[in-house]
């Protein structure tokens, strides 16, 4: 199955979504696979309802027995909806997100079939916009999944999710990503994502999140990072994190963009970008581009690339339109 980036995902997830198609992303762990699916739900201003298909027995899927007394006086057994499904009479958009599919039994995945076909299972029915989206590992990921059942498969569209350093600088800058974490793995993009089986520790999309929420707390920088994302990336993190601490001052960059010196290296000139970047604002975001112009067009498209991912409206700015006019031949 040919990959699909990230941010090529949530509009084909839409696109199902409008077709009343289930979707199946499958992917690693910790390359975002949940995060796209909320990020759908929002987009669609759709109620979001969790299911975490290996938590469920196959008969869980239908509902729990309990007893019901009739008007004859005679009893029944009936099957309670699970809390974990929405309102028959919702009238919102809906999506059930099946996360964790494929780590559950096969039974449990048949018994999802009815379900993901028509929308009920005995006399439970879903509510008329409803959406289903499925998640899971790859076996080769030894997420102790379980093979999809050829019926459960022909049920979704299938997707499989690969990160890309670009798309997840996008997704950095606007969520206040530490710069120096964006800068090193623009410096080292292999680091972004490098699942190994063998280890408890691997750098993953999800794993540098995790780096960003702990630096603030670390007491011993190397050990806090290589506990989340290995030994390796952690050793050539830290070594970046020293040249990023030697950067020439931001202020001095935007108090005096076309004088303050440009730094000569790879790893330099990456880090100076994301410093660039991480302070970006509509006040200073001319001089950002009047420095930006002086460093080699590669760093330039790097820089201006993730300016736009954090502010699009700057596409729009004076600045900008001047560059893009003065570098018609480049694509960013």
């Amino acid at each position: 199955m040919r990959s699909i980036r990230p941010k090529d995902l949530a509009p084909e997830l839409k696109a199902n979504a409008i077709s009343g198609i289930p979707s199946m992303i499958h992917g690693g762990p910790g390359v975002g696979k949940s995060e796209i699916v909320y990020q759908v739900a929002q987009e669609l201003n759709a109620k979001l309802f969790e299911i975490r298909a290996n938590l469920f027995d196959p008969v869980d899927v239908r509902g729990g027995l309990k007893v019901v007394e009739m008007k004859d006086g005679t009893y029944r057994t009936r099957y309670g909806v699970p809390e974990d499904y929405p309102d028959t009479n919702y009238q919102g958009t809906v999506i059930i997100f099946i996360d964790e599919l494929t780590t559950a039994p096969k039974a449990t995945q048949n018994s999802l079939l009815q379900l993901l076909t028509t929308g009920k299972i005995g006399t439970y029915q879903t509510p008329k916009n409803t959406i289903f989206i499925g998640a899971g590992n790859r076996s080769i990921d030894r997420a102790a999944i379980h093979e999809m059942p050829t019926p459960v498969k022909n049920r979704f569209s299938h997707f499989l999710l690969e990160p890309n350093i670009d798309d997840w600088v996008a997704w950095a800058v606007k969520n206040n990503i530490d710069s120096s974490i964006t800068g090193f793995l623009r410096f080292a993009p292999r680091n972004l994502n490098a699942v190994d089986a063998t280890q408890n520790a691997f750098p993953t999309p999800r794993t540098w999140a995790y780096v960003n929420r702990k630096l603030p707390h670390m007491s011993d920088t190397f050990y806090g990072v290589a506990s989340l994302v290995g030994d390796g990336p952690a050793g050539e993190y830290i070594a970046y994190k020293q040249i990023y601490a030697d950067l020439p001052d931001i202020d001095d960059i935007i108090a005096k963009p076309t004088t303050t010196k440009v730094p000569v290296g790879t790893s330099v000139m990456f880090a100076v970008c994301s410093a660039l970047v991480s302070r970006v604002d509509a006040n200073n975001f001319e001089a950002i581009m009047k420095y930006t112009r002086r460093l080699p067009v590669e760093y330039q498209i790097v820089g201006i690339r993730d300016c736009l991912a954090k502010e699009p409206t700057f596409v729009q700015a004076d600045p900008y339109i001047k560059w893009q006019n003065d570098n018609a031949d480049v694509l960013l």
